[in-house]
């Protein structure tokens, strides 16, 4: 994706050439540091891939979500002061984990859609028929879950066990051991 921003780029540096050498120079401190000017365009398309995942990643997806646990721990039989504590920790561990993910895919996304495609889609994502899309995905790729985790536990049990009388599984758990320290 990179890659193709960079060649994106330079084909837009050359294309736009003649217009730069009419714009005003860069500022001495630029040109002394090496500090390059912030490209309103590119801030601009960074803006609209971060709205984009906060209306389908963040937010309301997050209180969705939280609703989902409270049902989930209600159905547990643990204690309410328990049942409350692990939706309130769980909950706001979520919304942590999407802030910060949002974060890190704003680049990916700005990269993989375009300025239109983006503007186009939280047009529509931020519209109640939109917003209520976003509400039925997350409850369907959790009816997803709960369909496919009977389906795949059995079958990555067996495929372990192919692989460990093919292989020696001891190394796969102490390398598994070491990724969680």
């Amino acid at each position: 994706m990179r890659v193709i921003a960079i060649i994106s780029a330079a084909a837009l540096a050359i294309a736009a050439g003649p217009a730069l050498a009419q714009t005003a120079p860069e500022p001495l401190l630029r040109v002394v540091t090496g500090e390059s000017a912030p490209d309103p365009a590119r801030e601009n398309h960074l803006e609209l891939a971060e709205r984009y995942l906060e209306l389908t990643q963040g937010g309301d997806l997050v209180k969705q979500m939280r609703g989902q646990m409270e049902e989930s721990y209600g159905a547990s039989g643990m204690p309410t002061e328990q049942r409350d504590w692990m939706v309130q920790s769980m909950g706001d561990l979520l919304a942590e984990v999407m802030n910060l993910a949002i974060v890190e895919l704003r680049d990916d996304v700005a990269d993989s859609f375009t300025v239109q495609e983006l503007e186009t889609a939280i047009a529509f994502y931020d519209s109640p028929i939109g917003r209520s899309v976003v509400r039925k995905q997350v409850d369907m790729n959790m009816e997803l879950q709960q369909v496919m985790m009977p389906i795949l536990m059995p079958r990555v049990s067996s495929l372990m066990e192919k692989f460990c009388v093919r292989f020696d599984c001891s190394a796969l758990g102490e390398a598994a051991a070491k990724s969680f320290r």
